[in-house]
């Protein structure tokens, strides 16, 4: 007995929808859909998900529209490269932490200077 073809990803329309952004304060990053108020991610890419999501966690952002949701998701988008910016710096800086340590030892000089370099 043959088993039941699974449907593929790109026949069911499983891709992030810009859209979404406006609509439902979604983003995709690194493949996945990202709530950008709450950073949430959807178990399966799709509208029914990501609206089912908004309306029923952020219904208080249903009142926002015209410009001020345009303004509020601008908001939301920078307030979420911040936070993925400081993820990022934080593991560059331990990243190089023993790269430092290994140079000069005895020199806490050069490693300072290096977590300055970093975040700067």
């Amino acid at each position: 007995m043959a088993e039941p073809k699974k449907p593929k990803v790109e026949s069911e329309c499983r891709k992030f929808q810009t859209r979404w952004e406006s609509e439902y304060f979604f983003k995709e990053f690194k493949g996945k859909c990202v709530c950008l108020i709450c950073t949430e991610t959807v178990a399966v890419m799709k509208e029914y998900n990501v609206r089912r999501h908004y309306e029923t966690k952020h219904q208080a952002y249903a009142s926002y529209t015209g410009a001020e949701r345009e303004q509020k998701l601008k908001q939301r988008v920078a307030i979420l490269r911040g936070q993925q910016q400081y993820f990022f710096r934080a593991q560059i800086v331990q990243e190089k932490a023993p790269i430092a340590a290994m140079r000069s030892p005895n020199s806490s000089q050069d490693m300072a200077s290096l977590f300055q370099m970093e975040t700067s």
